[in-house]
């Protein structure tokens, strides 16, 4: 299975509220989080202090906790390419680069003693991930995912969204990309609109967004990028899961839309009703 995620903003709200989100996540089956440590305002040692103690309890719950961090912030912290201790210390289960270097840096931070997964912007729809691969990275510390988007109109379309993730899809990478929820209220910025990858998601039920991405078969990870959804939002059966590889079994999943599943060679539209026993109208594949 793959991974289902939520994000909190330890700067943006308080520790009780943030723990009992993940409590509740955590519940349900949530194993990622995210966070964005993008700048530090006031004193260094209280912020980091405030994310550690979300992370410590994220921890406690067996949840991975990603950080997503502005490079920017690398010399303030004590940070560089090849000692990554910081991270380790914050009890973080990986680093997300906010902002790509040249590919080297990402490849030496990959090969880190500590384990820690270094998950790089798949966005950007250039050949940046290319570059990164020439310098032969430890994939199994390699992760990719996409942006989201806070402010209306700013989403990825579908065919940029294809054409980015087949970069990553190609090299058998993790890949991640977000979904928003229609009940939380903030997240990393004062703007919001919502927090997605995709712009036709914004406005759609939390379930519709996380079966467009498994029928996709694309993606492994989905995050909700907004803090805080609900316990209705998170619970089975709303939350379906995600499969770990890119299969060739997408006619298994309801569909609210024409598609070309990847065992056939036509367009077809398979509803919820048929999905489960056919494939443009043959049996599904053992």
């Amino acid at each position: 299975m793959g991974k289902l995620g939520v994000s909190v903003y330890p700067e943006r709200s308080t520790y009780e509220k943030d723990a009992a989100y993940l409590d509740l996540a955590a519940k349900y089956g949530f194993k990622r989080v995210f966070t964005s440590l993008l700048e530090i305002k006031g004193d260094a040692d209280t912020v980091v202090a405030s994310f550690k103690k979300v992370i410590d309890h994220a921890n406690s719950l067996g949840m991975e906790v990603m950080v997503d961090m502005n490079p920017a912030l690398f010399e303030q912290l004590g940070v560089t390419y090849d000692n990554q201790k910081f991270f380790k210390d914050l009890g973080a289960w990986g680093v997300r680069l906010d902002l790509g270097f040249t590919g080297a840096e990402e490849a030496r931070m990959t090969r880190n003693p500590y384990g820690l997964k270094i998950e790089v912007n798949m966005s950007s729809g250039t050949h940046y991930i290319d570059n990164i691969m020439s310098y032969s990275p430890n994939r199994e510390n390699l992760l990719g995912s996409h942006n989201f988007y806070p402010h209306q109109f700013s989403g990825l379309g579908q065919a940029f969204f294809d054409q980015a993730t087949a970069m990553y899809t190609k090299y058998n990478l993790n890949t991640a990309a977000f979904i928003t929820s229609q009940a939380a209220t903030f997240g990393p910025w004062p703007t919001q609109d919502g927090l997605c990858t995709l712009e036709d998601h914004r406005h759609l039920p939390i379930e519709t967004q996380v079966k467009h991405y498994v029928l996709l078969d694309t993606i492994n990870d989905v995050i909700i990028g907004n803090a805080y959804a609900s316990e209705a939002e998170l619970k089975p059966p709303m939350m379906p899961g995600l499969p770990s590889t890119q299969s060739s079994r997408s006619c298994q999943m309801p569909i609210f839309r024409t598609w070309k599943p990847s065992c056939c060679s036509k367009m077809t539209t398979v509803t919820a009703a048929t999905a489960p026993s056919t494939c443009c109208g043959a049996p599904r594949p053992a």
